[in-house]
Protein backbone atom coordinates (compact mmCIF):
# COMPACT_ATOMS: atom_id res chain seq x y z
CA UNK A 1 0.00 0.00 0.00
CA UNK A 2 2.72 2.55 0.29
CA UNK A 3 2.71 3.49 3.54
CA UNK A 4 5.89 3.91 6.21
CA UNK A 5 6.51 1.56 8.62
CA UNK A 6 5.40 4.07 11.23
CA UNK A 7 1.81 4.54 9.60
CA UNK A 8 1.27 0.74 8.96
CA UNK A 9 2.63 0.03 12.78
CA UNK A 10 0.63 2.42 14.33
CA UNK A 11 -2.65 1.69 12.36
CA UNK A 12 -3.09 -1.71 10.91
CA UNK A 13 -0.66 -3.85 13.22
CA UNK A 14 -2.93 -4.71 16.33
CA UNK A 15 -0.48 -3.98 19.31
CA UNK A 16 -1.05 -7.79 20.56
CA UNK A 17 -0.86 -10.80 18.30
CA UNK A 18 -1.42 -14.16 20.02
CA UNK A 19 -1.75 -16.03 16.55
CA UNK A 20 1.14 -17.56 14.28
CA UNK A 21 -0.36 -16.05 11.29
CA UNK A 22 2.45 -17.36 9.30
CA UNK A 23 1.82 -20.53 9.92
CA UNK A 24 -1.97 -20.00 8.91
CA UNK A 25 -1.07 -18.51 6.32
CA UNK A 26 1.57 -21.06 4.95
CA UNK A 27 0.00 -24.31 6.32
CA UNK A 28 3.68 -24.80 8.52
CA UNK A 29 3.78 -25.95 12.11
CA UNK A 30 2.10 -23.53 14.27
CA UNK A 31 4.23 -21.99 17.38
CA UNK A 32 1.91 -20.23 19.56
CA UNK A 33 3.75 -20.21 22.81
CA UNK A 34 6.74 -18.63 20.77
CA UNK A 35 4.20 -15.87 19.09
CA UNK A 36 1.83 -15.24 22.63
CA UNK A 37 5.71 -14.64 24.10
CA UNK A 38 7.05 -12.27 21.34
CA UNK A 39 3.99 -10.50 21.18
CA UNK A 40 3.92 -9.15 25.16
CA UNK A 41 7.22 -7.87 24.54
CA UNK A 42 7.05 -3.98 25.30
CA UNK A 43 9.30 -1.45 23.91
CA UNK A 44 12.01 -0.09 26.15
CA UNK A 45 10.32 3.14 28.34
CA UNK A 46 13.48 5.13 28.21
CA UNK A 47 13.99 4.51 24.12
CA UNK A 48 13.34 7.74 22.46
CA UNK A 49 10.22 8.44 20.90
CA UNK A 50 10.94 11.70 19.19
CA UNK A 51 13.83 13.89 18.68
CA UNK A 52 15.32 16.69 21.25
CA UNK A 53 15.23 20.64 20.55
CA UNK A 54 18.80 20.51 19.78
CA UNK A 55 18.10 17.99 17.45
CA UNK A 56 15.42 19.51 15.59
CA UNK A 57 17.18 22.98 15.85
CA UNK A 58 20.36 21.16 14.22
CA UNK A 59 18.22 20.08 11.54
CA UNK A 60 16.67 23.32 11.12
CA UNK A 61 20.41 24.63 10.38
CA UNK A 62 21.26 21.92 7.57
CA UNK A 63 23.05 23.75 4.82
CA UNK A 64 20.45 21.63 2.01
CA UNK A 65 17.46 23.08 3.90
CA UNK A 66 19.08 26.45 4.33
CA UNK A 67 19.45 26.90 0.73
CA UNK A 68 15.99 25.83 -0.03
CA UNK A 69 14.84 28.09 2.17
CA UNK A 70 16.74 30.88 0.25
CA UNK A 71 14.85 29.81 -3.01
CA UNK A 72 11.82 30.14 -1.73
CA UNK A 73 12.31 33.25 -0.07
CA UNK A 74 13.36 34.40 -3.58
CA UNK A 75 10.65 33.26 -5.14
CA UNK A 76 8.21 35.39 -2.69
CA UNK A 77 10.49 38.21 -3.41
CA UNK A 78 9.75 37.22 -6.96
CA UNK A 79 6.26 36.80 -6.79
CA UNK A 80 5.63 40.37 -5.17
CA UNK A 81 7.71 42.07 -7.88
CA UNK A 82 5.24 41.36 -10.32
CA UNK A 83 2.46 42.63 -8.18
CA UNK A 84 1.30 40.14 -6.36
CA UNK A 85 0.86 41.06 -2.62
CA UNK A 86 0.07 37.18 -1.50
CA UNK A 87 1.30 33.53 -2.51
CA UNK A 88 -2.03 32.64 -3.15
CA UNK A 89 -2.99 35.50 -5.75
CA UNK A 90 -0.22 34.51 -8.05
CA UNK A 91 -2.14 30.66 -8.03
CA UNK A 92 -1.56 29.48 -11.75
CA UNK A 93 1.60 31.07 -12.52
CA UNK A 94 4.91 29.95 -13.40
CA UNK A 95 6.47 31.34 -9.75
CA UNK A 96 3.73 30.35 -7.51
CA UNK A 97 4.40 26.69 -9.23
CA UNK A 98 7.65 26.99 -8.54
CA UNK A 99 6.95 27.94 -4.47
CA UNK A 100 5.14 25.11 -4.28
CA UNK A 101 7.55 22.89 -5.53
CA UNK A 102 10.22 24.41 -3.59
CA UNK A 103 8.06 24.17 -0.42
CA UNK A 104 7.35 20.11 -1.27
CA UNK A 105 11.17 20.14 -1.48
CA UNK A 106 11.50 21.57 2.34
CA UNK A 107 8.81 19.31 3.59
CA UNK A 108 10.44 16.29 1.79
CA UNK A 109 14.05 16.93 3.07
CA UNK A 110 12.66 18.23 6.85
CA UNK A 111 10.76 14.93 6.78
CA UNK A 112 14.00 12.70 5.64
CA UNK A 113 16.09 14.34 7.91
CA UNK A 114 14.05 13.94 11.17
CA UNK A 115 13.26 10.08 10.20
CA UNK A 116 16.74 9.77 9.30
CA UNK A 117 17.85 11.12 12.68
CA UNK A 118 15.02 9.60 14.91
CA UNK A 119 16.08 5.95 13.54
CA UNK A 120 19.70 6.66 14.23
CA UNK A 121 18.72 7.78 17.48
CA UNK A 122 17.11 4.84 18.51
CA UNK A 123 19.55 2.40 17.05
CA UNK A 124 21.93 4.08 19.04
CA UNK A 125 19.88 3.52 22.60
CA UNK A 126 19.34 0.13 21.99
CA UNK A 127 23.29 -0.50 21.00
CA UNK A 128 24.26 1.12 24.30
CA UNK A 129 21.27 0.49 26.59
CA UNK A 130 22.49 -1.99 28.38
CA UNK A 131 25.90 -1.65 29.02
CA UNK A 132 25.13 1.21 30.64
CA UNK A 133 22.67 -0.22 32.80
CA UNK A 134 25.34 -3.11 33.39
CA UNK A 135 27.95 -0.02 33.92
CA UNK A 136 25.80 1.38 36.69
CA UNK A 137 25.35 -1.52 38.64
CA UNK A 138 28.67 -2.49 38.48
CA UNK A 139 30.02 1.30 39.78
CA UNK A 140 27.14 0.12 42.84
CA UNK A 141 24.22 2.39 41.56
CA UNK A 142 20.62 0.78 41.92
CA UNK A 143 18.67 -0.33 38.84
CA UNK A 144 17.13 2.51 37.55
CA UNK A 145 13.82 0.15 36.99
CA UNK A 146 11.72 -1.87 39.13
CA UNK A 147 14.15 -4.95 39.14
CA UNK A 148 15.14 -4.35 42.55
CA UNK A 149 13.22 -5.71 45.18
CA UNK A 150 10.60 -4.34 46.74
CA UNK A 151 12.26 -4.98 50.46
CA UNK A 152 15.24 -2.15 48.19
CA UNK A 153 17.72 -4.77 47.96
CA UNK A 154 19.57 -6.31 44.75
CA UNK A 155 17.49 -8.47 42.78
CA UNK A 156 18.64 -12.22 43.20
CA UNK A 157 21.50 -11.77 46.00
CA UNK A 158 19.13 -14.84 47.82
CA UNK A 159 19.08 -17.66 45.14
CA UNK A 160 19.55 -21.07 47.06
CA UNK A 161 22.17 -21.87 44.33
CA UNK A 162 26.21 -21.05 44.92
CA UNK A 163 27.82 -18.88 42.45
CA UNK A 164 30.02 -21.81 41.33
CA UNK A 165 26.93 -23.40 39.70
CA UNK A 166 27.10 -23.93 35.77
CA UNK A 167 24.35 -24.13 33.65
CA UNK A 168 23.65 -27.76 32.00
CA UNK A 169 23.28 -27.28 28.63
Amino acid sequence: MGHRGDVYERYYIPSFIDRDCQAIYLGSTRRDDLIRAVGRLICHERAPKALTDVQKFEISRHPKLLKLIEERAQCVQDLKDHGYPTIKAAKKTKWFEKHKNIQADINTLKRHLKDGWLEKTIAEFHKTVHTAEVDRQLRGIRPADSSANPDGGWPFLDLPYPCSCRIKQ
